[in-house]
């Protein structure tokens, strides 16, 4: 007989039902992990088999839960486990004291809440679906809001869009790329194919992303269920860059390279490595780089420096009449076409942001906007548009600092996602 707590007594599920073995990676925070096992306990599903894998808490959180949960298991690792690790622990748990093909894993985060037939809906809607199935995450604070309804990747953007809303009688979504590891049911079949959580690679956020991206890779189906809900505190999330817009030096390295960082930069460029299309992967890193870079120029006490070096190295700025005519092209034509504007003095322009992709298709343009990008006569014409703007009274209009490239996208929460998503998504 096992010693795990394994609740018997439901007669809502006949025959020979699946073992569910919850998960629950714990540090520290006793007082979440008292509310989410006090929601599992309640629960109307059997059996249930309740595991916390405890990363080395300080607070009594162990001694606490042998006193009071002595029918729960508790799993301790011989190091700092991070989410990853605890999950990788408590999995390889479930698949030695397995002893049915049907058995399932739920995933739980203790900074969640559910209610009492959370398992019970999981389980049914699952094997309906014979997909791993996460619940509708909705803020604790604010129940109406819905935090997480389906997460995408979109390979070419690297970003993560989550559906954030439902429609009136939607009860399911299929074909979702993400599930959460907060609250999430995997038939343990699943997992003895397309193996463990890889806590080696990713210790923390985005361990999640990579798992069920590699079941979907596998040809496995993730889906939503919107007949059950889990309450996420989403205050309790870890570090993530988008919550200020100014970071100090300190901050802005925690974010790119802090183990507890949605945007931690090796962990975003290893799900590269190992889940974006092959075509993409060189491009997706290059874009990754850049994005990383913006965050520290441009979010940081650097940004005096960096946005003007961005502007000298990678800007358009202004052209003139005779720039055009030397360049074989007619000012008044481009202007007609949208390609460039005018600006307050006379026979000088600059370049439409909106239409530069027509540039690369004229041989012309493409020379007429070197010299508007060319560093060593920029700096002299910015000092003449600056002084004659003084001398005119009037403002300057349209040379505006540009940003480099692809810079606003900085994925980073997958409950940004919510980012999200997460606009993204936040991770996990």
């Amino acid at each position: 007989m096992l010693s795990d707590y394994v609740k018997r007594d439901s007669s809502s599920m006949p025959g020979n039902p699946s073992t569910v073995f919850a998960v629950i990676p714990v540090f520290n925070r006793i007082a979440f992990t008292k509310e989410c096992l006090n929601c599992l306990c309640a629960q109307t599903y059997s059996p249930l088999c309740l595991i916390v894998v405890d990363g080395g808490s300080t607070d009594g959180t162990v001694e606490y839960l042998r006193q009071h949960y002595p029918e729960v298991v508790i799993l301790q690792g011989n190091e700092e486990l991070w989410w990853g690790g605890a999950m990788q622990l408590g999995i390889e748990y479930c698949l030695r004291r397995s002893r049915n093909e049907n058995d399932m894993l739920l995933m739980m985060n203790n900074d969640t809440l559910i209610e009492r037939n959370y398992v019970e809906t999981l389980v049914r809607v699952s094997q309906k679906q014979k997909a791993a199935v996460g619940g509708l995450i909705i803020d604790s604070r604010d129940p109406s809001r819905i935090l997480d309804a389906g997460e995408f990747v979109d390979w070419k953007t690297y970003s993560f869009p989550v559906k954030t809303s439902i429609e009136p009688g939607e009860t399911f979504l299929e074909g979702v790329d993400l599930l959460s590891g907060r609250g999430t049911l995997v038939p343990l079949s699943m997992i003895r194919q397309a193996g463990n959580v890889n806590a080696d690679r990713f210790p923390h956020y985005i361990s999640d992303c990579e798992f069920f991206a590699r079941l979907k890779r596998y040809g496995f189906h993730l889906g939503v269920t919107y007949e059950a809900t889990v309450r996420s505190y989403v205050e309790e999330t870890g570090l993530f860059a988008g919550e200020a817009s100014k970071l100090t030096l300190r901050q802005a390295w925690k974010a790119l390279f802090s183990i507890r960082s949605m945007d931690n930069m090796r962990n975003h460029w290893r799900f590269i490595e190992d889940c974006a299309p092959a075509a993409l992967r060189g491009p997706l890193k290059r874009l990754l780089i850049r994005r990383s870079a913006y965050l520290v120029m441009s979010r940081t006490k650097l940004r005096h420096v960096g946005f003007p070096l961005a502007w000298f190295i990678g800007g358009s700025y202004y052209v003139t009449k005779t720039d055009c005519v030397a360049c074989q092209c007619n000012a008044d034509e481009l202007v007609a076409a949208g390609i460039l504007k005018p600006w307050n003095r006379a026979d000088w322009y600059i370049f439409a942001t909106e239409r530069q992709d027509l540039i690369s298709e004229r041989r012309e343009l493409r020379w007429l906007y070197r010299r508007a990008w060319n560093p060593c006569t920029k700096v002299t014409r910015w000092i003449k548009a600056k002084a004659y703007s003084a001398n005119s009274s009037y403002r300057e209009q349209g040379a505006i600092l540009p940003a480099p490239q692809e810079a606003g996208n900085l994925p980073l929460n997958r409950k940004s996602v919510n980012a999200a998503h997460r606009t993204q998504r936040i991770l996990p």
